[in-house]
């Protein structure tokens, strides 16, 4: 008999709303109806090292396959990956005389490249043998008999192409199916691993590139945009954060603002000082004390002095920023992007960034923090090139939603009395939109290898441009919402869970493969 992998069905305790501005989703509590996974086993899964160190050859496949079987209680695991050029699967085993052998196996052969094909779900059967695309072949290689068989599909998560196939091979108790829980710690481990495979796959691309490539791949890259690196001061700014913790940071002055935004009035107390640190939660902040603090950011930073920058035409601005985020997504909304142009300054501030770069460089990250993802409907990259939208047709699949927002915040910049950076030169002003797109940009969650390895290999030479310094702040701004307080922590987890149902609810109603963690019955 065979059995598709079980959903998993998991009720939601509702609870109220704390404020009147906080998104909906803010369900803390989850009961699974099904028996959750083993504690031990998915801290074997975690100490395994899945999602490093990976490497096309013999060994690693053969160590991570026997880290995997040891996990599910597995007699057998095979890793396949897809040859995209030759569009068939591979993997590494050993024969009889323990010689490394590399197996391919076609596509349309086996059951194998019927999961690589309908990657939606995975598959778990008791009894393989009985479904008619199983093939003998690899059992017949390695001496082996299939019964039991769980398989999941390996996912680049980046451009949401599938890569490759896990595979499970009978459960070592006799006549025992692998569990609803095994399907669960398999994906798990699919997911680790995909991770590993991606990252490899970008360190090869840049392998061997020397100082001279670096200059001509980093846009700006001159003498007066390197930033020559001291390790102390480097690792301040990215190991010095320790997340979760309150710190007393932004002792900020609140000002009296009705006599430079009349549209604005302030109620807490003037005067008072009060601390905004990594527990600062924008989804209890009214829209009016978002964007005051946006201007004590801005103010504090010293930008509206140094780029003569009128307060009525940044609130201006601001406003224009909030409004161009839909109200409809339960993540990508202005609190977003409230949330990470905060956390962009918490690390210039805290983490002495600001020592490496100048006014120039801070406004443009707070300004493309604003910006970052101006326009997003909710759903990704992925889903607007498979339903060939609007917005794909016009950037040719290529950063959809990230073109689309640098193009939205130009289109603020040009409106009346929005233009912060009117008083920029032309040729500051040239630098600035060519940094703001390549900021924007490199938040596509495709670039995030590059990136990493970019900042790496910029590490390694002990130099940096302050393009990429800046992206990568930028970046680990946008992602950094899991390293915060508990309760914050959550509610964006699940506003981005709710974000991802939406889209698999919606790939369903239009008969395509349900994207990962997306399907609303398998969370």
């Amino acid at each position: 008999m065979t059995a598709r992998v079980s959903p998993v069905i998991v009720p939601r305790k509702k609870r109220k709303r704390r404020s009147s501005v906080l998104p909906s989703i803010l369900s803390l509590s989850h009961r699974s109806t099904v028996p959750s996974l083993d504690p031990k086993k998915f801290d074997e899964l975690m100490k395994a090292g899945f999602a490093y160190g990976f490497e096309e050859s013999a060994t690693c496949f053969s160590d991570l396959s026997s880290k995997a079987s040891i996990i599910l209680d597995a007699e057998k695991c095979y890793i396949f990956l897809l040859d995209d050029k030759e569009h068939k699967l591979f993997t590494f085993l050993e024969d009889e005389n323990g010689n490394q052998i590399k197996i391919i196996k076609p596509l349309d052969r086996g059951i194998t490249g019927s999961v690589l094909l309908e990657p939606s779900v995975g598959i778990n059967t008791q009894n393989v043998t009985s479904l008619q695309q199983w093939s003998v072949d690899l059992d017949e290689f390695s001496k082996f008999q299939t019964s039991s068989y769980l398989a999941w599909p390996l996912w680049d998560f980046c451009t949401g192409n599938c890569i490759g196939v896990l595979e499970f091979r009978n459960k070592k108790l006799v006549d025992s199916p692998f569990s609803q829980a095994d399907s669960q710690l398999a994906r798990i481990i699919a997911f680790h691993l995909s991770t590993a495979i991606v990252q490899d796959r970008q360190k090869s691309i840049l392998a061997g590139r020397n100082k001279a490539i670096s200059i001509a791949y980093e846009k700006n890259y001159g003498t007066n945009e390197t930033i020559r690196i001291d390790s102390d001061l480097f690792q301040s700014i990215f190991m010095e954060v320790k997340p979760g913790q309150s710190n007393s940071l932004l002792p900020i002055h609140r000002k009296q603002t009705n006599n430079i935004a009349p549209s604005l009035t302030w109620n807490l107390n003037g005067g008072e000082l009060h601390e905004r640190g990594w527990d600062y939660d924008v989804c209890l902040q009214s829209e009016e004390e978002l964007i005051m603090h946006t201007v004590d950011v801005f103010n504090e930073r010293g930008l509206f002095s140094r780029f003569s920058i009128s307060m009525t035409t940044f609130v201006n601005f601001v406003n224009e920023i909030k409004k161009g985020y839909s109200k409809d997504s339960p993540y990508h909304s202005h609190y977003h992007a409230f949330d990470v142009m905060h956390v962009c300054y918490l690390l210039i501030t805290k983490c002495k960034a600001d020592e490496l770069l100048d006014g120039f460089n801070i406004l443009s990250l707070l300004v493309g923090a604003l910006g970052h993802d101006l326009g997003h409907d909710g759903f990704n990259n992925s889903f607007h090139s498979a339903t060939q939208s609007k917005l794909a047709i016009m950037y040719n699949d290529n950063s959809i939603l990230e073109n689309y927002s640098a193009a939205y915040l130009f289109r603020i910049l040009r409106k009346e009395n929005c233009n912060i950076f009117s008083r920029l030169n032309n040729e500051d002003m040239t630098k600035m939109r060519s940094r703001l797109i390549d900021l924007i940009l490199d938040t596509d969650a495709k670039n995030h290898f590059m990136l990493m390895n970019r900042f790496k290999h910029g590490m390694e030479m002990k130099q940096l441009s302050h393009g990429l310094l800046s992206s990568m702040l930028l970046h680990v701004s946008d992602v950094s919402n899991p390293t915060r307080p508990g309760l914050i922590a959550r509610r964006w987890a699940f506003s981005i869970q709710e974000e991802f149902f939406r889209q698999g609810d919606k790939e369903k109603e239009l008969n395509l493969p349900r994207s990962p963690f997306m399907d609303r019955e398998f969370e």
